[in-house]
């Protein structure tokens, strides 16, 4: 029998139907000497969530640089655009130019927003490449909880799968060369979720409509799964994820992994048995290192 455990930060209790975390653009870290960082840069007009930082280094390079995309988690109710700001300067002094760009909530618009503002801000790396020294060919990403399920749909779905949405640089690809994610929900109906995940899941799907319907509701959860999109041509993935997380159950995390690898995708499955929701920080050494490995070869120039 799993157990749920209520979350404490900073000594309040949050509540059971949130993965809410504290503000970290209340707390914005100063960048090293060797980094430059842009800080609130619309990628859209619009929105006060269309909004995204860049990191990049201070040294100059004759050749584009890799880019990396750092998808906030959150729970679809908390969390911004500074919230990876470190592990941005820790990519940064190892070459790539890093974005983190924040989206809409679940108070905002119910999914696909979110999803659709992760797309745009991943094109608008690719309309902004010559002003920052990107090379558009080799973008990865990396995401916890919500924001690696965003990162690990952005990376499976592909423009036929209608899911582009509305924003700006239409002419340019959303597509991801590698991911990582930690944290991701695999299906959002499966049946073994926690009451508060649950609810998460529902709630996004509804966004402000409470009246949804169960059908349509069902519909919209089934659209936000990475489980609807298993195919083989998909980029390299690695999925992270601890068998103790109590706010997102393994379970489906599971079986999507081993639906991918039977389709033929090339998929990393990094699980920890003792791994909890915090999983990648909690094995660092062997987290940090297979995402270094991850986008060393795959995204730095051969």
């Amino acid at each position: 029998m799993r157990l749920t455990l209520v979350v404490l930060f900073s000594g309040c209790l949050l509540p059971e139907h949130t993965f809410a975390q504290p503000s970290s653009k209340t707390n914005i870290p100063t960048a090293p000497d060797d980094v430059i960082f842009h800080r609130d840069i619309h990628y859209r007009e619009g929105h006060d969530r269309w909004m995204l930082n860049v990191i990049e280094p201070r040294k100059n390079s004759e050749q584009p640089r890799p880019a990396i995309v750092l998808i906030h988690g959150g729970g679809w109710t908390g969390g911004d655009h500074y919230r990876f700001s470190k592990m941005g300067f820790l990519l940064a002094r190892k070459g790539y130019v890093v974005i983190t760009p924040t989206y809409r909530m679940i108070k905002d618009a119910a999914f696909p927003a979110c999803l659709h503002d992760v797309k745009n801000s991943i094109r608008w790396v690719r309309a902004n490449a010559k002003k920052y020294n990107i090379n558009p060919e080799r973008i990865g990403a990396y995401g916890n909880s919500a924001g690696g399920t965003l990162a690990l749909t952005a990376a499976i779905t592909t423009k036929e799968d209608g899911l582009e949405g509305d924003g700006p640089y239409q002419d340019y690809s959303s597509a991801l060369q590698a991911v990582i994610c930690s944290g991701a929900v695999g299906n959002m109906r499966h049946p073994n979720h926690s009451k508060r995940a649950a609810f998460v899941y529902r709630n996004l799907a509804k966004g402000r409509n409470r009246n949804l319907s169960d059908a349509a509701t069902d519909k919209v959860m089934r659209q936000a799964s990475p489980s609807s999109y298993i195919r083989k041509n998909v980029p390299p993935i690695v999925l992270v994820h601890g068998a103790m997380d109590t706010v997102v159950f393994i379970d489906s995390t599971d079986e999507f992994v081993k639906a991918m690898k039977t389709a033929g995708a090339d998929i990393t499955y990094l699980r920890f048995d003792d791994g909890t929701h915090g999983v990648m920080g909690q094995k660092r050494s062997k987290t940090y290192r297979a995402m270094f490995k991850l986008f060393e070869h795959h995204l730095q120039a051969d």
